[in-house]
């Protein structure tokens, strides 16, 4: 995916400075590993750290996060929040002209957006200006995303314009509200995010007590720095996307700018270098099972999860509890070496209920162990997805599965039941666009009805 759209980038000559490091850049971090390298190349990025003001990262993103318009000839402003894998954009951003001001609506304006959000430090200098981990993003976007950490998203709650989506965590380890970038950038705000608790380990301890959220992925000391459970996360987004053209382009602007360096874009060995599980506190790192997940598509629950080592292992029991403490066991999965398992269970008699997940880990001698736990929320209506959600412009209603050729009435009707929107469709594909621009803002009920079925979603429509 990474690579289909470094095809469509055309990027000034102009913005190249440096191709790579400067020659001996790196040096002190030769021959170290874990902490070690860690705090070395916490020395070389922080004694070559020339801040810059907040206000200048504007003119920073003219030079290095621009990209040229598919079929134009002017540069926009590349938003990883509207970006979509092809290189194309429902909207685009001049740089300098679209600068937020006030948003009341997706495709507004561009702002700053601290990956590393800036209450997570008590918008502490020089992070609250460090071009490395802030991205020129959609306002509304951003807004969205707010202070909550990245992850994988079980159920959306709202889902931008190229497929970013907020929602409850789909990681096992890893609870409560997230954001989750599209594929194709989650290795740069990983890489962003290790960058930080690099830049700035020795002020860790101390923002690890500042915010809730940030708490939840910071350990609170010198290394490793990161939570166990959200290290697996950035490790895998990390080695699932790797480095780009358009990370170089902007870690080579930010040498230009403040005189750092990103070193885990430079050298992305550097980050199994700094966690692995040879290194003091780390030996829990690459368990049996690394990675335990899950997400609702249409009508069932695919879980997926990934291993580390599979000596003398023979099975996955997967397990199910709809109160997180009695388990009972709904299928297995045997060992195939390959590192990478999937299971698929059906929620047509598990509707309107919060379900939890675990993997019993068995060995050839009957010996076993547990993953963590995974819950998932089931709605009762999952055979359309509505969204945005709140929404402004336009509804998404989106076919998950259910037959598409018999027709479909669809109503927006508001809570004293006035029918404001009444639709019929002889055939339902894959999603139908409804616009709403004229509809007042408030709350509105959608009522799809195919056959002798009714499904019902509570939407908000706002500015």
């Amino acid at each position: 995916m990474k690579k289909s759209l470094v095809l469509l980038i055309v990027i000034s000559v102009v913005n190249f400075i440096y191709a790579q490091p400067p020659s001996g850049y790196y040096n002190a971090a030769s021959n170290k590993e874990c902490a070690s390298l860690k705090t070395a190349l916490y020395n070389i990025i922080s004694s070559s750290h020339n801040p810059q003001t907040y206000n200048d990262l504007w003119n920073q993103y003219k030079k290095t996060d621009t990209i040229k318009k598919p079929g134009a000839n002017n540069y926009v402003i590349w938003d990883i929040y509207s970006f979509k894998p092809n290189g194309t954009a429902n909207y685009y951003y001049t740089p300098g002209s679209d600068q937020c001001g006030s948003y009341n609506a997706e495709g507004s304006c561009y702002n700053r957006e601290h990956s590393f959000p800036k209450s997570w430090f008590n918008d502490e200098a020089p992070a609250i200006s460090d071009y490395i981990h802030i991205f020129p993003t959609d306002g509304w976007v951003n807004n969205k995303r707010s202070n909550y950490r990245y992850g994988e998203v079980a159920t959306p709650t709202y889902t931008s314009s190229n497929g970013s989506k907020l929602g409850p965590s789909a990681t096992a380890g890893i609870t409560g509200t997230v954001f989750e970038p599209i594929d194709e950038y989650k290795g740069d705000v990983a890489r962003a995010y290790l960058y930080m608790v690099t830049r700035y380990e020795n002020r860790i301890t101390t923002w690890a007590n500042y915010n809730t959220d940030g708490k939840l992925t910071l350990a609170n000391n010198t290394f490793p720095s990161v939570n166990i459970n959200y290290l697996k996360l950035m490790l895998k987004w990390h080695n699932q996307d790797p480095v780009s053209e358009k990370e170089r382009q902007r870690n080579n602007g930010a040498y230009s700018f403040q005189g750092n360096r990103n070193p885990y874009v430079d050298s992305p060995q550097y980050v199994t270098k700094v966690w692995n599980s040879n290194c003091p506190g780390l030996a829990a790192l690459p368990v049996n099972v690394i990675y335990f997940s899950g997400k609702l598509i249409g009508d069932k629950i695919f879980l997926n999860w990934e291993t580390e080592t599979e000596i003398n292992f023979n099975r996955f029991e997967v397990e199910r509890s709809f109160n997180g403490t009695e388990f009972h066991q709904i299928g297995f999965v045997k060992s195939t070496g390959t590192k990478k398992y999937f299971y698929t269970d059906n929620t047509e008699n598990i509707r309107g209920r919060r379900v939890y997940y675990r993997l019993k880990q068995i060995d050839n001698d009957n010996t076993f162990s547990y993953s963590e736990v995974f819950s998932i929320h089931v709605p009762l209506n999952i055979k359309y997805s509505v969204y945005p959600n709140p929404a402004s412009n336009f509804l998404v209603i989106k076919n998950n599965g259910n037959e598409r050729n018999i027709s479909h009435q669809i109503q927006l009707t508001d809570l004293a039941g006035r029918i404001l929107i009444n639709n019929k469709y002889e055939k339902f594909d894959t999603q139908i666009i409804i616009p709403i621009q004229q509809i007042p803002e408030g709350v509105y009920i959608v009522k799809i009805t195919t056959g002798n079925e009714t499904y019902i979603h509570r939407i908000i429509k706002g500015l």
